[in-house]
């Protein structure tokens, strides 16, 4: 008797249905104005002004690729950040939460689409402040070493991916987790070091930069782009692939707990 046949049917039923999460989340994209806040007005700003000051005589001309990254990397992580809380919120307030939890697909499928499609649109914000680099300052990545450049994204990628994931339970449990967690979204600009260098902080806020995972993925992301420095990429990755996949292990824990307090109040739906 194969037992392999119902498995292969459930798993392709819960790609199935993370596929269907991830293109009706990049249709309400294309249709939504605050979408192209996120990924293409703020992020111009920021690498903007950031591109002026670094710009400026005296600023040194090694830091400007954090002016020509830095708007595209707040922009990524502002949608990848928001999506799955605001995936989650959105369906509350549309009063769809509780019929998501009644389905047989598991809350974390669903939320897995809806996270793959933020990423996508948030890589969209390195063109717009790429292309105001390079037109509006003349400034270009001074040393590119592409491969390690593609691997760092992806394993940025990665990390935001697993934060936004673990993140998400959250806003099931308390109504009030936006509200509080809205400040981690300056805090991770500040400590991974989006627009400047993490070496530049105070000695307890580098070391707490240590235990976000970004903070390393970004780091590997800039050396990729100078030739100076001993550069150990090898333990970048890995420290923010283990940081990454701590995280997740962390939400297995959030999504029982969630589902637990789901059957047990039936208050989801509630503003």
């Amino acid at each position: 008797m194969n037992l392999l046949g119902p498995q292969r049917l459930v798993v392709r039923s819960l790609v199935r249905a993370a596929f269907s999460a991830f293109v009706l989340s990049v249709r309400l994209r294309v249709i939504s104005p605050w979408s192209y806040l996120n990924w293409l007005v703020f992020p111009l700003l920021f690498a903007i002004v950031g591109l002026y000051v670094l710009s400026l005589p005296g600023a040194g001309s090694s830091h400007l690729v954090y002016g020509v990254l830095g708007g595209g990397l707040i922009g990524y992580w502002s949608v990848a950040y928001i999506d799955a809380g605001n995936g989650i919120q959105d369906e509350r307030w549309n009063g769809t939460l509780e019929q998501i939890f009644a389905t047989p697909t598991p809350l974390w499928v669903i939320l897995l689409g809806k996270v793959c499609g933020g990423l996508l649109f948030g890589l969209f914000a390195f063109v717009p402040t790429a292309a105001a680099a390079f037109f509006g300052f003349h400034a270009v990545l001074p040393a590119l070493d592409p491969w390690r450049f593609v691997i760092s994204l992806g394993v940025l990628t990665l990390s935001f991916f697993c934060i936004a994931i673990t993140m998400a339970p959250l806003f099931a449990l308390w109504r009030w987790a936006f509200s509080m967690i809205n400040g981690f979204e300056l805090g991770v600009y500040i400590l991974c070091g989006f627009m400047f260098p993490v070496a530049v902080l105070a000695p307890w806020a580098q070391g707490v930069a240590g235990f976000l995972a970004p903070t390393w993925a970004v780091k590997a992301l800039y050396a990729a782009t100078v030739a100076q420095g001993p550069h150990d990429f090898a333990a970048w990755w890995a420290v923010t692939s283990g940081l990454s996949l701590a995280y997740l292990a962390g939400a297995y824990f959030l999504y029982a707990l969630v589902e637990r307090e789901a059957r047990v109040s039936g208050e989801l739906a509630l503003v």
